[in-house]
């Protein structure tokens, strides 16, 4: 049995920098990675070298909340680049640079122990900063614009030493669990990503791909996408799930529904 992640869902906001085409702020459950994206787009490509005559270059920057980027952020910059390239129409804007910044402010921590134990160093593990480095990466380019073919969400799942599956577990579960699992999925319902670290089976694993894709699609059938056009429907014929927060995919709804409502004000104020 998993526990959900939605008792402590996780928080977005989009347009958070001023500065930026598009940004927002992305904080995971449990008080856990606070990640601000900032996305230019698009924008010329620094270095003709890089130019894609056919697609858009993607440039993914992640600076660490202290320090700065060694190894594992340049394996996660990698990952999340190969996951947006899925969703991006580059096609649309050819010879154009999609650039995505992403910094962590802040990472969680476990008082319970002495000293505390916090996430995110070089020897702790990489995917549970890149759930939600996707997940922040994906609501900046929302916010900036970028014409994409599908919206898509990322969940860490912990199977614990008792085969307990936990959905985005603590610093300290974490540290306790057999093995830790990122998934990534389109709001088609496609697979995106899959990185796993640990001991686990392929029971073990088949599961947590099922809690994870519970957690980022909610219980919606991808099946009622329109194959012609590709809309979705967006009524699951339960009006009280639009005011609840139930999966990935609805805090990014909701975070959209706050900045339209705030961008049209000044039609009501007028």
């Amino acid at each position: 049995m998993a526990q959900g992640i939605m008792g402590d869902p996780p928080q977005a906001i989009l347009h958070t920098l001023a500065s930026a085409d598009g940004s927002a702020t992305y904080t995971a459950p449990n008080r856990g990675f606070k990640i601000v994206a900032g996305v230019n787009y698009p924008v010329e490509v620094p270095y003709r070298s890089d130019e894609v005559s056919e697609s858009t270059f993607i440039e993914v920057n992640l600076r660490p909340h202290n320090g700065v980027s060694m190894v594992k952020e340049r394996h996660v910059e990698d990952l999340i680049k190969r996951t947006i390239q899925t969703i991006v129409l580059g096609e649309e804007t050819p010879r154009t640079m999609l650039q995505i910044t992403l910094q962590v402010v802040s990472v969680e921590t476990d008082e319970t122990l002495p000293g505390g134990v916090k996430g995110g160093g070089q020897g702790e593990t990489y995917l549970d900063i890149l759930a939600s480095s996707i997940n922040a990466a994906v609501l900046g380019c929302l916010d900036a614009g970028v014409q994409m073919r599908a919206v898509a969400g990322a969940a860490l799942v912990g199977i614990g030493q008792d085969r307990h599956l936990v959905v985005n577990p603590t610093v300290h579960q974490r540290k306790k669990a057999n093995s830790l699992h990122v998934f990534c999925f389109s709001s088609e319902g496609k697979t995106l990503l899959m990185e796993s670290e640990g001991r686990f089976t392929m029971p073990e694993w088949k599961e947590a791909e099922q809690v994870a894709r519970s957690a980022i699609l909610g219980h919606k059938d991808p099946s009622n996408v329109n194959k012609q056009n590709g809309d979705v429907s967006m009524d699951d014929g339960d009006d009280t799930s639009r005011s609840s927060v139930t999966c990935i995919l609805d805090v990014i709804r909701k975070a959209l529904e706050a900045r339209v409502i705030k961008d049209e004000n000044w039609r009501q104020e007028s």
